[in-house]
C-alpha cells in the first residue's frame, strides 16, 4: 500500500459534493432549479480519502462518498474495476513523466465505470492548482485486433522497468468482439505526460479495445498530450468531448476500426499547441503495408481558434490529418478555425479516396461527404471534394456564434453557439453508406444540417456532466 500525507480538510473542501463538481460554472445564466436538485443526488468524499494499491487483483468497487488516489500506477488484473457514479480519483503529480499516476485496466481485467448525467465519475489532479501532465491518464488494454508485426503490442507511456510482476501491460488479440466493460459519463482533467517523443500516455488511451465495450460521454479536457487515442480495436462510441488538449484531439492508429457519433473537440488559445503540430483528428494505419485504420465518423464538430492562431507565435496544424494506410469515412460534420481543414496524407490514403457519393462501403476506400468546413489557408489538401463537402467562410457555416467571446459560451445551452442557425450553402445530411464496420451499431438519424449537437434544443454540451 503507497503511502502519502494529505490535508483532509483540503480534501472535503475541494470536493465537498458532487454538485459542486459536476456542475458548469455559471455562463451567464441562473442555474434552474431542477439543475440543482438533479446535480445533488449524490454527496461523494464526504470521508477520509483512500490510496489505491499498485495491483487491483479481483472484484472491487470504488464508492462515491470517498476521494481516491492513485500515487503512482495502479494496474486492474483478473477481475472488474466498478465505480460507483459520482466517485473522485486524483493523481499524485510526480517527479518524471515515466512515474506519472495512473490507472490501467489491463486486457485480462474490465471496468464498470457508469457514472451519470448528474454524478459524472471524475478522474482529476491531485494538485490545489491544477495543470496538464499533472498525472499520467486512464488506459484500458483489450484483446481486439491490433495492426503490429506480432498482432500485440506494448502501450505507450509505460517504462517496463517499473511494471509490477505478474502484470500483462500488452494489448491486442483475435477477440473482435471483446468486452472490456462500460465507459460512460467520465470526465478526465489535466491528464497525459510524455516520456519522449512518440512514447506518452494520453487523457484516455484505448488499446486494443473491442466493440463490445460500451463507450459514451466522456469528456477529456486539458491534457498534456493527445485527449482520446485509439490504438487498434473496434471500440465504439457517442457523445466524446475534447477540450485544449495540447497535442491531437482524437488520435487513431495501428488499424482502428470502429464507429463513432456525436464528438466536439474544442481549442483553447490560450493553451501551447505547436510544439506538438496538434490536430482534430491525426489518422494512421498499423506497422505492416497490409493494415488500415478506418474510423467512421459522423457528426462531428471540430473547432480550431479564430484566425487560427492558439498564441502569438504559435498555430494549429490540421482540422483532420488523414495519413498513412487510412480509410476514413466522414460525413455530417463541420471543421472550422485550422490553417488546413481536411488533409489526405500518403500515397495510399489518397488514392483511396472516393469521390462518388453512391453510399459506397467499401472497406478499402475513403468517403468523405456532406461536411462543411472553413480554413484559414487550404480548405483540402491533396484531393479535390465532393460537391456535398463545402468550403466557407466562418460566416457561411451559419453556426449561432462560431468563436464566442467566452470561453463558458461554448457551453451555455441557452446559446448553443455550436448549434447550426442555418445549413451552410449547398451543404446537406447523408446517413447512406454509415453502415457500422463491428458489433451491432446503428448510427442516429438526425435532422439537422451537419455537427454533433443539435439546434432544436438538445444542446449536449450544457449537460451537467460537462465541466470546462
Amino acid at each position: 500500500m503507497k503511502k502519502h500525507f494529505l490535508l483532509i480538510t483540503l480534501v472535503a473542501t475541494t470536493f465537498a459534493a458532487c454538485k459542486k463538481d459536476g456542475q458548469k460554472p455559471n455562463a451567464g445564466r441562473p442555474e434552474t432549479a431542477s439543475r440543482l436538485a438533479a446535480a445533488a443526488v449524490c454527496e461523494p468524499c464526504n470521508t477520509a480519502p483512500k490510496d489505491l494499491p499498485d495491483v487491483i487483483s479481483g472484484n472491487r468497487t470504488l464508492y462515491s462518498d470517498t476521494c481516491y488516489i492513485l500515487d503512482g500506477k495502479t494496474w486492474v488484473k483478473n477481475g472488474t474495476l466498478t465505480i460507483q457514479p459520482g466517485t473522485v480519483i486524483k493523481g499524485i503529480k510526480k517527479a518524471t513523466a515515466s512515474e506519472a499516476s495512473a490507472l490501467i485496466v489491463t486486457r485480462n481485467a474490465s471496468i464498470n465505470a457508469a457514472g451519470t448525467a448528474d454524478c459524472p465519475i471524475v478522474f482529476t489532479s491531485n494538485e490545489t492548482t491544477k495543470a496538464a501532465g499533472d498525472w499520467g491518464g486512464v488506459v484500458v488494454l483489450g484483446d481486439a485486433l491490433v495492426c503490429t508485426t506480432t498482432g500485440t503490442a506494448q502501450i505507450e507511456g509505460i517504462n517496463p522497468v517499473i511494471v509490477p510482476a505478474g502484470v500483462d501491460y500488452t494489448y491486442g488479440g483475435t477477440t473482435a468482439n471483446d468486452n472490456s466493460g462500460t465507459l460512460s459519463y467520465i470526465r478526465i482533467e489535466y491528464a497525459g505526460a510524455v516520456i519522449q517523443e512518440g512514447n506518452e500516455l494520453n487523457g484516455l488511451t484505448l488499446g486494443g479495445v473491442g466493440c463490445g465495450t460500451t463507450m459514451d460521454h466522456i469528456e477529456v479536457m486539458y491534457g498534456a498530450d493527445d485527449g482520446f487515442e485509439f490504438f487498434g480495436g473496434n471500440v465504439n462510441g457517442k457523445y466524446l468531448l475534447a477540450i485544449a488538449n495540447n497535442d491531437d484531439q482524437f488520435d487513431f492508429d495501428f488499424g482502428y476500426k470502429g464507429n463513432l457519433q456525436f464528438l466536439v473537440s474544442i481549442i483553447k488559445p490560450s493553451v501551447e499547441y505547436a510544439a506538438n503540430n496538434s490536430n482534430g483528428i491525426e489518422c494512421d494505419g498499423g506497422q505492416v503495408s497490409s493494415c488500415y485504420s478506418r474510423p467512421v465518423i459522423s457528426n462531428m464538430t471540430i473547432v480550431g481558434a479564430p484566425n487560427c492562431t492558439v498564441t502569438s507565435t504559435n498555430q494549429l496544424l490540421n482540422g483532420t490529418r488523414f495519413r498513412n494506410n487510412t480509410y476514413a469515412v466522414m460525413r455530417n460534420s463541420i471543421v472550422y478555425g485550422y490553417p488546413t481543414a481536411m488533409r489526405l496524407e500518403s500515397a495510399v490514403t489518397t488514392a483511396s479516396f472516393n469521390n462518388t457519393d453512391s453510399c459506397g462501403t467499401s472497406g478499402t476506400a475513403t468517403y468523405l461527404f456532406n461536411n462543411a468546413v472553413q480554413a484559414c489557408v487550404t480548405a483540402f489538401a491533396t484531393f479535390t471534394p465532393h460537391s456535398s463537402t463545402t468550403s466557407n467562410t466562418v460566416a457561411g457555416l451559419n453556426l449561432s456564434d462560431a468563436f464566442p467571446t467566452a470561453f463558458a459560451d461554448y457551453f451555455d445551452p441557452i446559446a448553443s453557439p455550436l448549434a447550426p442557425a442555418a445549413p451552410p450553402t449547398s451543404n446537406k445530411t447523408g446517413f447512406c453508406g454509415l453502415l457500422p464496420v463491428n458489433c451491432s451499431y446503428a448510427f442516429n438519424t438526425v435532422a439537422y444540417k451537419g455537427g454533433a449537437v443539435d439546434p432544436s434544443g438538445n444542446y449536449w454540451l450544457g449537460d451537467t456532466w460537462i465541466r470546462f
